[in-house]
């Protein structure tokens, strides 16, 4: 099938891509796939593992106005003339269906009220505050790899570190991170559903534990967020039992694992480009511009949750019909040549740069100055540490994940001596 092309259907309609947009291979060099996406369009419809027919926009200004437009494009598919949801989430266990409670599957002004609760509760916390803390946790990691002459990064590093500290933000007990690692690495292929639905007891575990460290007395910090949450009123009250639980899990899984693959993958991205990598030792104020480029060239996050079209029109060419869903294909967006000079070129002191990997709108991420503290002080310290470290095999051996939206690296192998 020529993938350049405009395909249509019999009916006028466009038809269905065949982009790979989930195998490891993809992940491990996405530019071409993404080039041939733009080419065949601003908006492309496909056909995903799990999720089914979806829109994807493949340019900057298209997923802008995807994610800006909160009046054709909405959140909940019931807004939308879709009762799929309602009727999954009434035959679902009541643990797992609650957490379609938190803000992210709303639309204002449901999703205003449960932002401003949450932004309250993160106010209190103040993320600038945390850089000791983080410091401290890297720096303890890293004592556990002196004097190993190689390790697995994301193993031994990447992940923990992201898992620690939003633990402690959250205020839950530090004897219980080890099972939450365990649990988190028992889902890495999202594009499987045999691997997703074999994950649903885990989930079920995971929700009954957040809800008992949920109430007062349950064993959660009182100086931590999950607390912060608790007690946060607005106008409407306080967060329900269920929407407390809910905001929790999706705050726990928002700030581990979209973390961890900007950490691994920025330090793919720096030992993957020698000279980058050493334009930044020589030059340690560049670390900012560093970390905002890692965000656009790794693209952790690859599409952002779906959208709904609220009614019939045209958009991007395209008919669009009431309930059909979209997404802003942010890793398309962020190497869209029209935006971004040489979006191929990995530059660490590139500006502006207008990426699009924490989205924007209403439902820009609540974590974006975490992710960015992480990172940052996750690679300092590393770099730090173990200034000649390399990558133990060759890049074309390294290793991706078979995922949906998340481009995430299988294992980080580094050698420690030169």
């Amino acid at each position: 099938m020529p993938l350049s092309e405009t395909e249509t259907g019999a009916n006028g309609a466009a038809a269905v891509r065949d982009f790979d947009i989930v195998s490891a291979g993809f992940h491990a060099d996405p530019m071409p796939t993404l080039a041939r996406m733009r080419a065949a369009g601003p908006l492309v419809p496909m056909k995903l593992p799990i999720m089914g027919k979806i829109w994807l926009t493949t340019t900057h200004q298209a997923s802008v106005e995807l994610l800006k437009d909160h009046d054709r494009f909405v959140r909940d598919p019931g807004n939308a003339g879709s009762r799929t949801q309602a009727r999954v989430l009434k035959v679902l266990p009541r643990t797992l269906g609650l957490l379609a409670l938190n803000m992210l599957g709303h639309d204002d002004p449901e999703h205003r009220r449960l932002r401003g609760l949450v932004d309250q509760a993160f106010q209190r916390k103040g993320i600038a505050a945390l850089e000791p803390m983080i410091a401290a946790t890297a720096d303890r990691l890293l004592d556990r790899l002196e004097g190993r002459g190689e390790a697995d990064l994301m193993a031994d590093y990447c992940r923990d570190l992201p898992l620690s500290v939003i633990c402690a933000m959250l205020g839950l007990p530090e004897k219980d991170h080890g099972w939450f690692k365990a649990w988190l690495g028992g889902l890495t292929d999202t594009a499987n559903v045999w691997a997703v639905l074999k994950a649903v007891p885990g989930v079920w575990r995971i929700v009954s534990y957040l809800r008992r460290v949920s109430r007062p007395g349950g064993g959660a910090s009182p100086d931590g967020l999950i607390a912060a949450l608790r007690e946060a009123e607005g106008e409407d009250g306080r967060l329900s039992e269920d929407e407390l639980v809910s905001m929790i899990f999706l705050l726990f899984g928002a700030g581990q694992e979209t973390t961890t693959h900007l950490i691994s993958g920025g330090l793919w991205a720096l030992m993957a480009h020698a000279g980058e990598r050493q334009r930044l030792a020589d030059d340690p104020t560049l670390m900012p511009t560093a970390v905002e480029e890692c965000l656009r060239f790794v693209s952790p996050v690859q599409m952002t949750k779906p959208r709904f079209a609220r009614a019939d029109f045209e958009w991007q060419g395209m008919a669009v019909k009431r309930g059909e869903m979209f997404s802003a294909f942010l890793s398309a967006a962020n190497a869209d040549p029209e935006k971004f000079d040489d979006p191929r070129r990995f530059d660490i002191g590139r500006h502006p740069n207008p990426h699009l990997s924490f989205g924007t709108g209403v439902h820009f991420c609540l974590g974006f100055q975490l992710a960015r503290l992480e990172t940052r002080v996750a690679i300092e310290r590393l770099l730090a540490r173990f200034p000649a470290m390399r990558l133990a095999v060759e890049l074309e051996r390294i290793v991706w994940r078979k995922r949906v939206g998340i481009r995430a690296l299988a294992q980080l192998p580094v050698r420690f001596a030169a």
